[in-house]
C-alpha cells in the first residue's frame, strides 16, 4: 500500500492492493468458517453418540428390570418350552419302543421261521412219524405267540392312554 500527499498541489495519491487484502480477509474468513463447521459438527457427534449409549444404558436397565407381567409371561414361555420338549421326549421314546418292536419280531420270525423249516424238513428226512424233528417245529410256534404278544401289549398301552 503507497500513500503520497502532494501539499503544494493539493494533491494526495493513495494506492493499495484492495484485491489482495480483501482476498485475505476472505480466505481468513472461509478458513474460520470451515473451522467452526468441523468443531460444531464434531461437538455434534459427540453429543449424538453420548445420547445413544445413554439411551442403551436405560434400554439395557429397562429390560433386566421387568415388571410382574412380563415375569408370568416370561414363566408361561418357560413352561411351553418344557411341555415342548416333553413332547419331543415322549415322540423319541415311541419311536424307540418301536423300532425296538420291529428288531425283536425280526428277530424273533427268523428264529420261527427256522425252527419250523429245521424240524419239518428234518422230520420228513427221518422217515418217522412219531419223529421228535416235528415238536421242534412245533416249538417253533412259540416265538410267534411272541410276536403276537409284543405287538397286542403295544396295543394295549395306547388304549389305556386314549381312555
Amino acid at each position: 500500500m503507497r500513500i503520497s500527499i502532494d501539499a503544494k498541489n493539493k494533491k494526495t495519491d493513495i494506492e493499495g492492493d484492495v484485491e489482495s487484502i480483501a482476498e485475505k480477509i476472505i480466505d481468513n474468513s472461509e478458513k474460520d468458517w470451515k473451522l467452526k463447521f468441523d468443531t460444531k459438527h464434531n461437538a455434534r457427534k459427540e453429543m449424538m453418540e453420548i445420547r445413544h449409549k445413554h439411551k442403551m444404558e436405560i434400554d439395557e436397565k429397562n429390560q433386566k428390570k421387568r415388571n410382574w407381567i412380563q415375569k408370568i409371561q416370561d414363566e408361561k414361555l418357560k413352561a411351553k418350552e418344557l411341555e415342548l420338549e416333553e413332547k419331543r421326549r415322549q415322540e423319541k421314546m415311541k419311536t424307540i419302543k418301536l423300532v425296538m418292536k420291529i428288531v425283536g419280531t425280526c428277530i424273533l420270525g427268523i428264529i420261527a421261521a427256522i425252527m419250523l423249516i429245521m424240524g419239518i424238513v428234518l422230520g420228513v428226512e427221518s422217515g418217522d412219524s412219531d419223529s421228535g424233528w416235528y415238536a421242534l417245529s412245533a416249538i417253533g410256534m412259540i416265538p410267534l405267540y411272541g410276536i403276537v404278544a409284543i405287538w397286542t401289549i403295544h396295543s394295549n398301552d395306547n388304549t389305556k392312554k386314549r381312555k
